[in-house]
């Protein structure tokens, strides 16, 4: 085991723990440190393994297969350390893979431009090569896996399509190791101008593939997410509409009624003239019918927000399910009336949704908001549900709805609640489905002078 040996290998193995950490550090399963360390040690001990092992085999063949296995004790590395699933794991770790593969095949490609032939093993120019590339390359692959990776996943956590897209690395994989590693070898022998093209266009198909496919899979689930914020928006305002309507026949009524006012006085006038009181009592009686039947409640000042709750009132009424409020809000709210309709609406879509599903007739659901103090915001929203609740192996829940989809109501309010710097605990205990909000107002940035 030489020296180049032993730098080539901590220059493939080294980058890729390094931003598997710096990008993947909140999704460490707990005890981080040890986690951490054991992941290091076993990572530094399959490179090295891979490494002896490469050198020893003749055929691509081999190769390719022990790339494999190499790959798969990686992501089992990985899976084990982190909250991702096994195919997400297997996805992160063969790009980073072919990250650390084009580098060396980029070095190997730079010593060839300066000595007109290809080195046969490693040496320690190649390293110098190698490890300036990877100076001048880590904060791009760091944005790659920062900036559209992270996105990727954390949008689409479970999302079916992680099962199948792990392919496209793996064949990537494949090609270079069964076509273009033995092609460029040759060149040893003969080489020729040709050989300076393939090595960097080989780089920028891979990534290039790379980008547009993560992108892909973004544009699906941001796709997702704002269909779900249309269905929201045409909920709000069906329930404008029929607060309008509501609003306007109780207006109608009024105004019938205050025409009708002068009539009744006489009528009553008359009644106390005969000293018929019982006359008067069943006449005061059968008036009462001309009254406005039907009231607007009122939760709260918000306009847009007590619509909202009226709307799935009704909604939970005329589907026979119990439903009780308890509101208690300021005037000044800590949250915005848009972000707070996106959390009331998707709770209570859920809560009503589950209530449906349900066969027995024990259902409810129970709404309580308030105010622990001027700055902070309470929100409680339970109810009755039957069957299991799917989560993904990160702890994100599934969709009822879409099979292996993350459920993207709870992300949205989840998020809304991050927003806010808030907190929230969900809670599914005895067939009750709990949800547990606290929200506190955004301190606003001094302003500049």
């Amino acid at each position: 085991m030489t020296l180049a040996f032993i730098i080539n290998n901590l220059l493939f193995v080294i980058p890729c723990i390094l931003l598997l950490i710096l990008v993947f550090k909140d999704q460490i399963k707990s005890p981080v440190i040890p986690m951490v360390l054991a992941g290091i040690s076993l990572f530094v001990a399959v490179s090295f393994w891979g490494g002896r092992i490469y050198l020893v085999l003749g055929s691509p063949l081999q190769r390719f297969f022990l790339s494999i296995i190499s790959t798969f004790i990686g992501v089992f590395i990985f899976s084990g350390a982190c909250r991702y699933s096994f195919f997400q794991s297997f996805f992160i770790i063969a790009v980073i893979k072919s990250y650390s593969e084009n580098t060396r095949f980029l070095s190997s490609h730079i010593y060839f431009l300066i000595t007109d032939k290809l080195p046969e093993h490693a040496i320690l120019q190649i390293s110098f090569i190698t490890a300036a590339l990877t100076l001048l390359t880590f904060p791009l692959i760091w944005l790659f896996y920062k900036k559209i990776m992270r996105p990727a996943l954390d949008y689409t956590v479970s999302l079916s399509v992680w099962q199948i897209i792990w392919i496209i690395p793996v064949c990537n994989n494949a090609i270079f190791t069964l076509i273009i590693t033995p092609d460029v070898s040759n060149y040893t022998l003969y080489p020729g101008k040709d050989f300076s093209l393939i090595p960097p266009l080989w780089v920028l198909l891979t990534f290039s593939t790379y980008v547009i496919l993560l992108k892909m899979v973004i544009d699906i689930s941001q796709n997702a997410q704002l269909q779900e914020n249309l269905h929201l928006s045409e909920i709000q305002i069906a329930a404008q509409q029929k607060r309008m309507e509501l609003l306007q026949h109780n207006i109608q009524d009024t105004s019938r009624f205050r025409h009708d006012m002068r009539h009744h006085f006489l009528a009553i006038e008359g009644f106390i003239n005969d000293r018929d009181p019982e006359g008067l009592r069943t006449y005061i009686c059968k008036s009462m019918q001309y009254f406005p039947a039907k009231t607007i409640r009122s939760y709260c000042e918000s306009s847009a927000v007590n619509a909202l709750l009226c709307y799935y009132q009704e909604q939970a009424k005329e589907d026979g399910i119990p439903m009780s409020m308890n509101v208690s809000l300021c005037h000044t709210l800590p949250v915005s009336d848009t972000e707070l309709c996106i959390i009331m609406g998707n709770l209570l879509e859920n809560a009503i949704e589950a209530c449906r599903n349900m066969t027995s007739k024990e259902r409810f659901i129970t709404v309580s908001l308030s105010m622990a103090s001027s700055s902070i915001l309470v929100i409680q929203v339970s109810n009755s549900y039957e069957g299991t609740i799917r989560q993904a192996p990160d702890g994100t829940f599934l969709s009822s709805k879409v099979r292996n989809r993350k459920g993207i109501g709870i992300a949205s309010v989840l998020s809304t609640t991050d927003k806010y710097n808030g907190i929230a605990r969900i809670e599914y205990p005895d067939q009750t489905f709990k949800v547990s909000l606290l929200l506190n107002r955004k301190e606003e940035s001094p302003p500049l002078y």
